[in-house]
């Protein structure tokens, strides 16, 4: 399976070398401020290199564990651990290299979104501190659009691991040596924002703008503006940890919030995919389908929730009870999800508790797979804007408005699920955006979707993680000691910024 490539500075110094006529011996010893004297394309390779790094990354197939501890996706399998992110009662995640799961949650989003940083860090360096140029393959000056990729990486990147871990680094100077993990999620997510503020600037004050830097795949000026006011609303509204720390933002941030992504995407971002290029890795795998039967079982919570007669259960019974499908108000939810009688490879021994009669089929198409030449690549839905604005009304206690959001005509809620109204009332309000994003965001827009709504509404199960740890060997390095988060034990555990780690049991559904 084709997957994103990490460019270390110096592998893509000694990568570049082959490309051009360079006049030395030995091209395995261009330093990378010899390649950007020498190698007309370097700065825009590395652009290049860290854009598809980031997009690969905000949809990793790693974001399944999200989905897992979200109740979005239940599991059973082995692989990749994905078992002890579906467990219930929840367990303490394990931060250790020699665990299944590490290399596939923890140590994947922050060695991608660190190393997208670093690669965005060096490119800035060299066209802003050393005045060098950005020369494209066709030999034209695209100096001002790398600049404005990289920042956007930056922020972007930034973000992700502020909304992800709990702490990190904040890498704004290639010369940057601390290695103390001292800056907060929100540091992080500030500083993160603040670099996309700055590529929304210089795109904006831009004659001509051209995001080319995915295979096949051009992004003009105005959808690039609206990209990246999609992405700061949707790291803003992630920050929250628990609903108290939600409420205690007040209303002038979730009024940014609302600015952000009122000027967000107006149409959904969907890619086809060519041979080498962007897929939707994350969706690839939820919408697998093994041997007839779901990889990836849509967890019991979404026909839970869509169930007209409201009895279905909130877990699956213990004995050998089959459920049957559901009856649902909403057409959606047969569109979207298939109702499968038996259970694939999920395995009773290990919590029959966990079980799921649904299986995803939204997105599937006849080749089974999502990185096939002309497969359809959703990245980032339009409506999960709709539910962002709607919910940073509702934290400023303008339920009408909230309300009045969610019962537009052009809601997917009521143009394809066809659903009554919802009335200017809190809770009504919050239960209609979490089924929103249950059903119709499910898998979709990023790693932590709807993990970041559940998690600021105080909706996941109790002794769920709200956040990672640094990962093991990432401490280890400097000598810090590991930690971790979850676990039904720990439940209201608090971090070391005094953020909710662990959520209390007061989640959609009590814990086992």
């Amino acid at each position: 399976m084709n997957k994103y490539i990490l460019y270390t500075l110096s592998l893509a110094a000694t990568t570049f070398a082959a490309c051009e006529d360079l006049d030395f011996d030995d091209p395995t010893t261009l330093t990378n401020e010899e390649a950007v004297e020498k190698i007309a394309t370097f700065n825009y390779t590395l652009t290049t290199g860290a854009v598809q790094n980031l997009f690969f990354a905000t949809t990793d197939e790693a974001g399944i564990h999200f989905s897992l501890l979200a109740d979005q996706t239940t599991n059973t399998n082995g692989s990749r651990n994905w078992w002890n992110y579906a467990q219930e009662p929840r367990i303490r995640i394990l931060n250790s290299s020699t665990e299944r799961s590490y290399s596939a949650s923890l140590n994947t989003f922050f060695s991608s979104f660190s190393q997208a940083n670093l690669d965005a860090t060096k490119v800035i360096d060299f066209l802003e501190d050393q005045n060098a140029t950005a020369f494209d393959d066709n030999g034209k000056d695209r100096t001002i659009d790398c600049l404005i990729a990289a920042y956007y990486v930056k922020g972007v990147s930034q973000g992700y691991l502020g909304a992800i871990f709990d702490r990190g680094i904040i890498v704004d100077d290639v010369k940057e040596s601390r290695r103390d993990y001292n800056d907060s999620y929100k540091d992080l997510i500030a500083n993160g924002i603040k670099h996309i503020d700055k590529a929304i600037q210089l795109a904006e004050s831009a004659p001509s703008f051209k995001f080319d830097f995915l295979k096949n795949q051009e992004i003009d000026k105005k959808t690039f503006l609206q990209i990246a006011n999609t992405e700061a609303a949707k790291i803003l509204a992630a920050q929250a940890r628990e609903k108290k720390e939600a409420e205690q933002l007040g209303a002038d941030y979730w009024k940014r919030v609302y600015n952000y992504a009122s000027k967000g995407i107006e149409k959904d971002v969907i890619f086809t995919y060519v041979s080498g290029g962007y897929y939707n890795e994350q969706l690839h795998q939820l919408t697998y389908d093994y041997n007839g039967h779901a990889y990836l079982q849509a967890d019991v919570k979404l026909p839970h929730l869509a169930d007209k007669t409201h009895t279905y259960p909130a877990s699956y019974p213990e004995d050998d009870t089959v459920l049957g499908a559901i009856e649902s108000e909403d057409p959606r939810f047969s569109e979207y999800f298939a109702y499968d009688s038996e259970f694939g490879i999920m395995m009773s021994a290990r919590g029959r508790w966990l079980f799921s009669n649904y299986k995803r089929v939204r997105w599937h198409n006849s080749n089974n797979a999502l990185n096939i030449e002309g497969a359809i690549n959703p990245y980032l839905l339009a409506e999960e804007l709709r539910l962002i604005k709607a919910d940073a009304l509702y934290f400023q206690h303008d339920y009408a408005g909230a309300a009045a959001i969610l019962n537009e005509a052009s809601a997917a809620r009521k143009a394809k699920g066809k659903l009554a109204d919802v009335a200017a009332d809190a809770k009504a309000i919050e239960d209609a955006i979490h089924y929103e994003y249950a059903i119709e965001i499910d898998g979709l827009g990023g790693a932590f979707e709807p993990f970041g709504y559940m998690r600021r509404h105080d909706l996941l199960q109790g002794g769920t993680p709200t956040q990672y740890p640094v990962p093991q060997t990432e401490l280890e390095v400097i000598g810090l000691d590991v930690y971790s988060f979850g676990g039904k034990q720990y439940a209201g555990e608090r971090g070391i910024w005094g953020e909710l780690a662990t959520a209390e049991d007061k989640g959609w559904k009590a814990s086992r």
